[in-house]
C-alpha cells in the first residue's frame, strides 16, 4: 500500500490576523537579532500567543489539577489510529449534539480511535489571512461538546481533532461584543495595557459562558483545534502524528499534526490542500 503524508497544520505567518482578535491572544511577530548580510547568520526573536495556529489543548486549560500539555504521553502522539468524521458546517454554524451523534453513528469508529471532526472550514488557504476565517468559524454547542466527550469516553478515545478554529463561538457573547467589535485602534493586542485591563475584568462567570464548550470537552479529552486541509483525507481511516511544542506547565501549545493516508482506493494524485509538502 502506498502512503501519502499530509500536513494538517495551519501555517504561522505575520500576514495572519490570528492572535489579534481577542484580548487573551498575542499575534505572531518576529524581530531580527542578526542578519545574514551584516552578521553572517539569520537569527530572530519570536513572540506569539499559544493559540496563534493549530494547537493542542489539555485539561490544565480549565483545571488547576489537570494535566498540562507536556504530560501527554509521547507514545500516544505517534502513529495514532484515527477515524475521520464528517460534520459539515458553514460560516458561523453552531454544531449541535444531534449532528455530532449522527456523524459519529455513521463513522467507522473503533475502540481507542482518535477522532477527526471535519467541517470543511479549513480547506481554503486563501481565507487564512482574513478576519472572517477566524470570526466566522463553525463551533460546537456546549451540548455537542458534552456529547463528544461522553462518546469518546465510552469508546476509550482520549483525543479529538477538528478544523474548527475555536471550539466555542469565537469570542463568545462577552469578549466578542465588548472587545472584538470595537474599532481596531481601540483593541490593541496583548500585551497592551488595554488588553490587560480588559482581562482583569474578564472574570470566571464570563469565561464559563464564553468558553463553555472548550471547558466541557478539554476537562476529559485532549483536543486539537484549527486543523487545515482535511479535505485531503479521502479515506475514513488515517494515521496521525502530533508534535506539540514541548512547553512545560501550560494548557495550550502550538502543535504540528501530520496524517498518513492511503494513496490507493481512488485517492486523488494531489491533496485538496496541504500546508506542507507531500512525501
Amino acid at each position: 500500500m502506498t502512503l501519502r503524508t499530509i500536513n494538517l497544520t495551519r501555517p504561522i505567518t505575520t500576514e495572519s490576523p490570528a492572535g489579534s482578535l481577542f484580548p487573551w491572544e498575542a499575534p505572531y511577530r518576529t524581530e531580527e537579532i542578526a542578519t545574514l548580510t551584516y552578521n553572517g547568520a539569520n537569527l530572530f526573536h519570536i513572540t506569539m500567543g499559544s493559540g496563534s495556529a493549530t494547537r493542542l489543548l489539555g485539561p490544565a486549560l480549565g483545571s488547576p489539577t489537570g494535566a498540562t500539555t507536556d504530560q501527554f504521553p509521547p507514545e500516544r502522539l505517534v502513529n495514532r489510529a484515527a477515524v475521520v468524521v464528517d460534520c459539515p458546517a458553514g460560516p458561523g454554524g453552531e454544531i449541535s449534539a444531534d449532528q455530532v451523534t449522527a456523524a459519529l453513528a455513521g463513522a467507522d469508529l473503533r475502540t481507542g480511535d482518535a477522532v477527526v471532526l471535519v467541517t470543511g472550514w479549513g480547506d481554503d488557504p486563501a481565507r487564512f489571512t482574513t478576519e472572517e476565517f477566524y470570526l466566522d468559524s463553525p463551533y460546537l454547542s456546549v451540548e455537542a461538546a458534552r456529547a463528544l466527550a461522553e462518546a469518546l469516553d465510552r469508546n476509550s478515545s482520549d483525543l479529538l481533532l477538528t478544523d474548527c478554529v475555536y471550539l466555542d463561538r469565537p469570542g463568545g457573547e462577552h469578549a466578542r461584543t465588548e472587545w472584538t467589535e470595537l474599532r481596531p485602534w481601540l483593541r490593541p493586542a496583548f500585551p497592551s495595557d488595554a488588553a490587560k485591563t480588559y482581562i482583569a475584568h474578564y472574570r470566571p462567570e464570563k469565561v464559563r459562558q464564553d468558553w463553555a464548550a472548550t471547558l466541557a470537552l478539554t476537562a476529559s479529552t485532549w483536543t486539537v483545534a484549527g486543523l487545515v486541509g482535511c479535505g485531503a483525507l479521502t479515506g475514513r481511516r488515517v494515521r496521525l502524528t502530533l508534535a506539540p511544542l514541548p512547553v512545560q506547565g501550560v494548557g495550550e501549545v502550538p502543535c504540528t499534526v501530520v496524517a498518513q493516508v492511503s494513496a490507493d482506493a481512488g485517492a486523488p494524485a494531489e491533496p485538496v490542500f496541504s500546508s506542507g509538502d507531500q512525501t
